[in-house]
């Protein structure tokens, strides 16, 4: 018995010494790690009317819940297909519920130069993103900290829209969508109308601190407007399919998109963001990059040496880029 306990905390304390802690990873300014660095930042920068993308462009959007849902609505790739039909742009949405100018918080290892330490496990290997038009959205859920936190919120802001400019000059800066009453008030009695002009004032502070911002790093600030409360969900928070086809219009045409809606393309639309959704944020991800690389599950159960988890996971871009060649015929009329 002795010997089993002794056993067990020798055990315990050699796991304990080549555990990762999450906390430690510093993720205060995550998204960076996801772009490729080029050998000088892409430009020029976007100015007012003067939005022309390269060919071949990769347009990334980043915020929390807002950006995050976007990807369930074909519109916003639809919008910007339609716009700039020809230039084979790239749509990709870096949105995750919980991010916030602070933090985004990633799981362990998660487009770190450096993965874990146990024989037999490798570092991310995913293809890195092109930094091109990067499109942020952030102030909303901050707001919520009241006006006391908003010179913190500026000054992280700041720091990560100037980490990004290293990446690429051609950054958008989206104004918050406003809060909206909602269909069923959180609190029995509740006027949830008050609630939502209550948190607007506050959130009026931090967009105006948003679009200073933009003036003063020299990038593109973007501020889609009102919306009607049909455009919300049911909680107030988050934008309805409805809205969000509002959003995309509002935002190709502040780019200068006058061009036609090209109907037909949704259901290759979801096919892609699907497929980018896999493998952006694949499942099982301590058993493919993480920390359980070195576990029995991790590999094949015939041929151990195989980690077929890293082997699906290499096949999803030659499956993005067969559906986006599609996406960029059937917008150029190629195929019919």
């Amino acid at each position: 018995m002795r010997r089993a306990i002794l056993l067990t905390v020798l055990l315990g304390c050699l796991f304990e010494a080549n555990a990762f802690d999450p906390a430690l990873q510093d993720d205060s300014q995550a998204l960076v790690r996801h772009f490729k660095k080029p050998p000088n930042p892409v430009g020029p920068a976007i100015k007012e009317g003067s939005f022309v993308p390269n060919e071949g462009e990769t347009i990334s959007l980043m915020g929390g819940a807002d950006v995050y849902l976007m990807r369930q609505s074909p519109d916003l790739d639809i919008a910007m297909l339609s716009a700039w039909k020809g230039k084979k742009l790239r749509v990709r949405n870096l949105g995750w519920s919980a991010d916030t100018v602070y933090r985004q918080q990633r799981p362990m290892y998660f487009y770190t130069e450096k993965g874990d330490d146990r024989e037999g496990s490798v570092p991310d290997l995913r293809e890195k993103i092109d930094p091109g038009t990067m499109i942020l959205m952030f102030g909303k859920m901050e707001s919520l900290d009241g006006e006391a936190r908003l010179s913190e919120f500026v000054t992280s802001y700041e720091a990560l829209v100037s980490a990004l400019k290293r990446f690429s000059e051609r950054i958008v800066l989206v104004a918050p969508i406003p809060f909206s009453e909602a269909e069923t008030p959180a609190q029995p009695g509740g006027d949830s109308r008050e609630l939502a002009e209550e948190r607007n004032v506050i959130l009026a502070k931090y967009t105006e601190a948003i679009r200073a911002l933009a003036e003063r790093q020299g990038v593109r600030y973007f501020d889609s407007g009102d919306y009607e409360p049909g455009a919300f969900s049911g909680n107030g928070l988050y934008l309805s399919e409805t809205g969000q086809r509002q959003f995309a219009v509002r935002l190709a045409k502040e780019l200068g998109w006058k061009g036609e809606w090209h109907d037909g393309i949704e259901e290759e639309v979801r096919l892609k963001n699907q497929l980018w959704h896999q493998y952006y944020r694949p499942t099982n991800w301590a058993f493919l990059f993480g920390d359980r690389q070195s576990v029995p599950s991790s590999r094949d159960n015939e041929d151990p040496s195989r980690r077929w988890f890293e082997e699906e996971i290499q096949e999803i871009p030659s499956l993005i880029e067969a559906s986006e060649k599609r996406l960029w015929k059937l917008t150029e009329g190629i195929v019919k």
